[in-house]
């Protein structure tokens, strides 16, 4: 029986990743049914339930060791993991536990991550060193491949595929469930804009943006809803924005995992959005999105999608995120169309990772 260990930020509660583990673990079960899988997580005994997964406490040197002894393959991703823009414990934990692996012997892909930006010279040292030896490398964008050749990333073969989300099947998001939690709520039929903020660098001005944006929505017969993606970080900027809109606007107060997201977002008409995953979550479920970038993946993503970027957080003005939402509400369906074909095309890519894993395993 193959086995492999999962190697990201999970157990987190952000669910954007958590979905992220969901579609991957999906994607090779599919193709290797008896597959054994063990996850590295903040909160083991909540991944083992969520996903039918072993799952061991990441910061377990131990139980790491004797995980990776046992395994076929590392997979290190999916997910923004390599990057030191938030500080430098991120790249140097997950290039640890590759060269960790490394050291034993075992095979290491990179799967489906967003690379970047790395900017301290450690930092980039180690990426030139490890990243090198690794076996294979899938990226979610191209801008990935791009950051990987100037930090000198030239071994592995690297393959352009997709954010592992776009590999799950929309088809099977219940709507209705969704539909009664914006019941639950308060909100009626009237359109629902849902917006995505979180806290960023201490800014406060980009908030102040978005709350005047989405009260000029209400006072035209919009609904808003505020999503935290990753709740406990979220929330109170989540709060805050609620209480300058005032009226008509709600915030998911309660702990979603990401499934219910799913099928709440199922539901709304447009999407305001920093974080990624809200971002693609909608383009999945064909919902138009406008994108608030705090980070190059989220305008890579809208580069990818054919969708518009909103503005940047440490400039954002109410002139040029009002005609962008504007221009996207104007032609919804167009926008549902063009999201549909464009996520349709994605979805193979994102699925490629688990190919070549797949392959991989069939080699030992």
């Amino acid at each position: 029986m193959p086995k492999v260990v999962i190697s990201g930020y999970y157990g987190f509660h952000n669910e954007g990743d958590e979905a992220m583990l969901y579609a991957i673990v999906n994607a090779l079960r599919n193709r290797i049914p008896q597959l054994e899988i063990v996850v590295l997580s903040m909160d083991p005994a909540y991944t083992a339930r969520q996903f039918q997964v072993n799952s061991i406490h990441r910061d377990n040197p131990a139980h790491i060791w004797q995980a990776l002894k046992k395994t076929d393959l590392l997979i290190s991703g999916g997910g923004g993991l390599l990057q030191d823009v938030t500080g430098p414990n991120s790249i140097l934990y997950y290039l640890g536990i590759v060269m960790l692996a490394k050291l034993m012997g075992k095979p290491v892909c990179f799967y489906g991550q967003g690379i970047g930006p790395v900017r301290t010279a450690l930092g980039r040292a180690m990426m030139k060193l490890i990243a090198n030896r690794v076996d294979f490398i899938t990226v979610r964008d191209a801008a990935s491949r791009v950051e990987l050749e100037n930090l000198g990333v030239r071994r592995p073969p690297v393959h352009v595929t997709a954010d592992p989300v776009l590999g799950l099947d929309s088809a099977r998001v219940d709507k209705a469930r969704g539909k009664a939690v914006l019941k639950e709520l308060g909100l009626d039929d009237r359109p629902v804009m849902g917006i995505s903020v979180r806290p960023w660098k201490k800014l406060t001005a980009y908030r102040r943006v978005i709350a005047d944006l989405a009260g000029d929505y209400t006072r035209q017969g919009f609904q808003v809803l505020i999503v935290p993606m990753h709740h406990s970080a979220d929330l109170e900027v989540s709060r805050e924005i609620a209480k300058l809109v005032g009226k008509d606007c709600a915030v998911l107060d309660k702990n979603y995992n990401f499934l219910d997201l799913l099928e709440i977002i199922a539901n709304l008409d447009v999407l305001i959005g920093m974080r990624l995953h809200f971002l693609i979550f909608g383009a999945l479920l064909n919902v138009p999105i406008v994108g608030i970038a705090y980070d190059p993946k989220v305008s890579s993503f809208l580069e990818l999608v054919d969708m518009p970027l909103g503005g940047y957080v440490e400039s954002l003005e109410y002139e040029q995120l009002s005609a962008v939402i504007k221009e996207v509400l104007d032609a919804p369906e167009q926008v549902r169309e063009k999201l549909k074909a464009r996520v349709k095309a994605l979805r193979k890519e994102a699925l490629r990772g688990a190919d070549l894993v797949e392959a991989m395993l069939k080699k030992y």
